[in-house]
């Protein structure tokens, strides 16, 4: 899976640059954890927490994701199975951003954590939507722009 920023559609791109500036202007740290997905790694992203752990390792392996343990196969990560419904990372409009934990690795707080505010609140200002504002299915990690 991708985290490459120069494979996001170049208005995109000029967007996610902004919203870095800003972030490293105000001493924000953050990683990106995705960016341009193709449609089997999506699919894989997909069966995770609805196929048995061995399915889920199967598909993410074919793609050069790496497996996951038991526990990371009991919750879903996405409503978009990549090819009825597709998700904007598959078109270069979305990217998914974590803050950092004390260690310098990417890390998911709790929805509660003060650090989704302050990412998503600079992500808004560089014109993004926050997949956290999200009624149905949160997605705390996600900013996107309507397909453009």
């Amino acid at each position: 899976m991708s985290r490459d920023i120069s494979l996001l559609k170049p208005s995109v791109q000029d967007m996610v640059y902004q919203a870095i500036a800003i972030m490293k202007a105000q001493s924000v740290q953050y990683a990106i954890t995705s960016t341009l997905r193709t449609v089997a790694e999506q699919q894989a992203l997909y069966a995770q927490g609805r196929q048995p752990i061995d399915v889920v390792n199967e598909l993410r392996v074919k793609t050069g994701m790496g497996p996951l343990g038991p526990s990371d196969n009991t919750y879903t990560v996405t409503n978009c199975d990549g090819v009825k419904t597709l998700s904007n990372h598959q078109s270069g409009c979305a990217i998914d951003i974590v803050p950092l934990d004390k260690n310098g690795n990417p890390s998911w707080p709790d929805k509660s954590d003060g650090q989704w505010k302050i990412i998503s609140d600079i992500m808004k200002i560089a014109g993004f939507q926050w997949g956290g504002d999200w009624a149905k299915f949160p997605d705390y990690p996600h900013y996107e722009l309507k397909e453009i």
